[in-house]
């Protein structure tokens, strides 16, 4: 059995193809171990999709499942649906352009420029986004206002006022730990300087802050309701990420890295 893992902008995936749906949450949490296997936020299938889908057009190249590095499924991830556009395209199951079929619907992806054989700039489309509700927090004698955005899946994002703030409150880990359970979301910290936005995410399943997260930071471009303007996301790993609204659907875009193939 032959494991690829991919890198996109700092989030690191396994990623193989098969015939057969099944469980795979113990091989999930083995083989995303970074002491002890191979390492990597997550773990994607991609199986075959012959059905045809009534509310869309696109021809569905294949589906997936998605499972966090501590075996919960999850039921999407932005930065993965740009790593297996390329795998995809790598081992001929889909075009440069194609749609596959997640958890949330439908998720179109494009290849836009082949850097080398390993590398290249991918986007996707995440679709639309929902304001859920405000949310106001006390800690450590401050006051936290959040934004509670469905983007697929749960996001908190609060807004700093300087990169210090930003720094300070991105590495207090238990107190991002205590809201990502209370809201069971995932939870995001975001400063803007013009139009690059530095942003920093604790996930769910991971238990952590990532390098970096499609999905937050499409949440956090959202929530500065500033949708004629294309923003630069900029996450720990300072990979960029360039984030637009188009009719109403969230685009993302950057770099995809093909880091090994593993045979086990």
């Amino acid at each position: 059995m032959i494991v690829s893992k991919y890198c996109a902008s700092g989030n690191d995936f396994l990623i193989f193809h098969t015939l057969e749906s099944k469980d795979r949450s113990t091989m999930a949490v083995n083989l995303c171990n970074r002491f002890y296997g191979i390492g990597a936020d997550g773990l994607v299938i991609l199986l075959p999709y012959t059905q045809t889908l009534s509310n869309s057009q696109d021809k569905i190249a294949y589906k997936w499942e998605f499972y966090n590095s501590d075996g919960s499924m999850a039921n999407m991830c932005g930065n993965a649906s740009r790593a297996v556009s390329l795998y995809a395209y790598h081992n001929n199951l889909a075009p440069l352009r194609h749609s596959f079929l997640s958890k949330v619907g439908v998720i179109q992806t494009q290849i836009q420029e082949i850097i080398n054989p390993k590398e290249a700039f991918v986007q996707s489309n995440l679709g639309s986004y929902k304001f859920e509700r405000s949310v106001v927090e006390h800690h450590k004698e401050n006051i936290y206002n959040f934004e509670l955005i469905i983007m697929g899946i749960p996001h908190l994002v609060c807004h700093t006022d300087s990169m210090y703030d930003f720094n300070l409150l991105s590495v207090d880990l238990e107190f991002l730990a205590k809201l990502r359970n209370k809201y069971n979301a995932n939870v995001n910290i975001a400063f803007r300087n013009n139009q690059t936005i530095h942003y920093a995410t604790f996930e769910r399943g991971v238990e952590g802050i990532t390098q970096a997260c499609g999905t937050g930071a499409c949440a956090v471009y959202v929530s500065y309701k500033d949708f004629q303007r294309e923003y630069t996301l900029i996450p720990p790993s300072k990979e960029r990420l360039v984030v637009s609204c188009k009719e109403k659907q969230i685009h993302f875009a950057g770099i995809v890295h093909k880091v090994c193939d593993c045979m086990l």
